[in-house]
């Protein structure tokens, strides 16, 4: 029998699986639904939903997408591209039904960011009060991606991701639970809850395409990116170019913070809370 923490609670998606988030109630005319990176399940957020609601600011939907968490029907994997995509807009439809009046605001950190920005091209995004987006990933071949050599512990297959596309541009998708990401951390130094290794699937359907400006453009204007200055995963200072290019969102980048540490600091929380407080009084 699946045993989840106190904070935990389940949805029923489209197929009939019972998927699982965590739930940190605050005021009901506003919801915050946040996503996790691309290994680590919503555990790392715990802190930070919580903070959010104490501090009266949203009632926070914290999800484990399929394929993690503490026990997933398939760890790494689901069982088609855009699966993640189907879940989301059911728990979307469902937080409407308890919430129908609210506000809601949606967003993610690192590929957590991708995969809320893949909503802003399908039906729920007209229900998207604004995006939060801390860290955020976007294509396999966007120009946040650092090139400089990072010390982000993980390896994408370029080849067999490459592959793997045209194969499925032609129709073939059987080789879709192929393996293409994997996270190289010591197992020491892991918890026993990520998803280290990632099938394609899974993979493609945690980023946006690389005709990422269609996203982009689509993004309400109280947007707000929030990056450390010190991202060693993507290029902190490539943000506020791309972002203004193609968007109105607003982007800050903060000093002495990195890829995680922008979603566990108090100096951090503060700042993302006065973007909420002002989102909150343009609703009023």
């Amino acid at each position: 029998m699946t045993t989840y923490s106190t904070d935990f609670q389940t949805f029923t998606a489209r197929d009939g699986a019972k998927l699982p988030y965590r739930y940190f109630e605050g005021p009901s005319d506003t919801v915050l639904i946040f996503l996790h990176g691309i290994t680590e399940p919503s555990l790392y957020l715990r802190e930070f939903g919580k903070y959010i609601s104490e501090q009266n600011l949203a009632t926070v939907y914290l999800p484990d997408l399929r394929g993690y968490g503490d026990s997933p029907i398939r760890r790494g994997d689901i069982d088609y591209v855009g699966q993640l995509d189907d879940d989301l807009e059911d728990l979307f439809r469902f937080i409407q039904t308890r919430h129908p009046n609210a506000a809601i605001l949606f967003g993610g950190h690192s590929a957590g960011g991708a995969t809320a920005l893949r909503q802003a091209i399908r039906p729920i995004h007209a229900d998207v009060h604004a995006y939060l987006l801390i860290s955020p990933a976007l294509s396999p071949n966007s120009p946040l991606n650092r090139k400089d050599g990072n010390n982000n512990e993980s390896k994408v297959s370029i080849p067999k991701y490459a592959l793997l596309m045209g194969l499925n541009a032609l129709g073939i998708q059987r080789f879709n639970d192929t393996v293409v990401y994997r996270r190289l951390t010591p197992p020491e130094k892991l918890h026993g809850t990520e998803s280290c290794n990632l099938s394609y699937r899974l993979a493609k359907s945690r980023m946006v395409d690389n005709q990422f400006e269609n996203y982009l453009q689509r993004l309400n204007p109280s947007t707000f990116v929030f990056v450390g200055e010190e991202d060693e995963v993507f290029d902190a200072h490539a943000y506020e170019p791309l972002y203004s290019k193609h968007s109105s969102a607003q982007v800050r980048v903060l000093a002495g913070h990195n890829h995680d540490k922008i979603v566990k600091t108090n100096e951090a929380f503060v700042i993302v809370a006065e973007w909420m407080r002002s989102v909150r009084r343009e609703k009023l």
